[in-house]
């Protein structure tokens, strides 16, 4: 069971910062042109070259991703630490 718990709060803050690094990633490249992952296989299996240009939505979405990464991945640091804590007592 403590094992359990250890495993939930090492999780919870690896993926904290992985949160954070993401953040801090997204909102150094958000004014870049950029296209998913998805996107680009379909143009590939298509045959097309050209993506689709941006939106209002996917310039919004630039900004805001990184911002609530960056609210999250701490909160989700403090969480494993205090998940790490209750498991002292």
């Amino acid at each position: 069971m403590e094992g359990e718990i250890a495993l939930k709060g090492l999780g919870l803050i690896l993926f904290g910062l992985l949160f954070v690094w993401l953040g801090f990633d997204g909102w150094r490249h958000r004014r870049k042109e950029r296209i998913s992952l998805i996107e680009a296989a379909i143009l590939k299996a298509g045959g097309e070259e050209e993506p689709l240009p941006l939106n209002r939505w996917d310039r919004v979405m630039a900004y805001v991703q990184p911002v609530l990464m960056l609210i999250f991945g701490p909160l989700m640091i403090l969480g494993g630490l205090a998940v790490l804590s209750l498991l002292g007592e």
